[in-house]
């Protein structure tokens, strides 16, 4: 690959949690932690921090605190986050408790064009508290490079941990991934890392994973995948085929048969 730096972020219990509501158990919660972190997977999603009334057993999560009550109690080898999505499944920052070193480490940030405003602000108080922000424009295809160098340059001004391209619909060919790519390398401080998370409605999740990996950049590419691909719609990137890439073609560093 052509990147520095590539790692992988699973989201199977959250995205994955679409197709059932999230309602996975919580003992199958606790198994998938443990097992995507025996795995050596370098980022491990967590679910929704939502203000949701949910019953137990489930991946929406009403505080950072019932999170880390599930994550494996042994020394851990991933970093763990949780998502916030404006406009959907929010809960405020001001609930969050301040990251306390040792359980979830980062929230994503999920907005809408006309949400930017108020996700710049959330991104500020929850870096505030301490976690590491990753922020995630919903349909990054719709927006044209104008409007995308000018979030950019919110983007630098803030300073996040990581500023996504999100193939919200699963309608991005390899051009489009890559033009995108190469405007926000390009232009963004050299320091954040650029995400992509992919959605499969064309079949073109692993191959554009591919294709990312193949740019030469000095920055890290974070690449969003969930076991079996479970994700709303179509699916997304399936975690065990970009491991298993990676370890035959780049590094050997993920244990794919103890994670699936």
């Amino acid at each position: 690959m052509g990147v520095v730096s590539v790692q992988i972020l699973d989201c199977t219990l959250r995205d994955g949690g679409y197709i059932n509501d999230w309602q996975l158990g919580t003992k199958a919660i606790r198994a998938i932690l443990d097992k995507l972190d025996r795995a050596n997977i370098d980022i491990i999603e967590c679910g929704f921090l939502t203000g949701m009334v949910e019953l137990p057993g489930s991946s929406l999560f009403q505080s950072i605190e019932q999170v880390n009550a599930l994550l494996p109690k042994r020394r851990r080898n991933s970093m763990y986050v949780c998502m916030i999505a404006i406009g959907e499944k929010e809960l405020h920052p001001s609930a969050l408790a301040p990251y306390d070193g040792k359980g979830v480490e980062g929230i994503r940030l999920t907005f809408h064009k006309h949400e930017i405003k108020k996700a710049m602000e959330w991104a500020g108080m929850i870096m505030e508290k301490g976690y590491k922000v990753f922020m995630q424009p919903v349909g990054t295809v719709f927006y044209s490079d104008m409007e995308l160098l000018t979030l950019i340059e919110q983007i630098n001004l803030l300073h996040p941990y990581a500023f996504y391209i999100v193939d919200t619909l699963g309608s991005m060919y390899r051009n489009e991934v890559s033009h995108r790519f190469y405007l926000i390398d390009e232009n963004m401080h050299p320091r954040i890392h650029i995400g992509f998370h992919a959605h499969n409605n064309l079949q073109l999740a692993f191959s554009n994973a591919q294709v990312l990996g193949k740019i030469q950049t000095k920055r890290t590419l974070i690449l969003d995948a969930s076991v079996y691909g479970m994700g709303r719609g179509a699916g997304n990137l399936p975690t065990e085929l970009i491991t298993q890439y990676i370890d035959r073609k780049i590094d050997s560093r993920y244990d794919v048969t103890m994670g699936m």
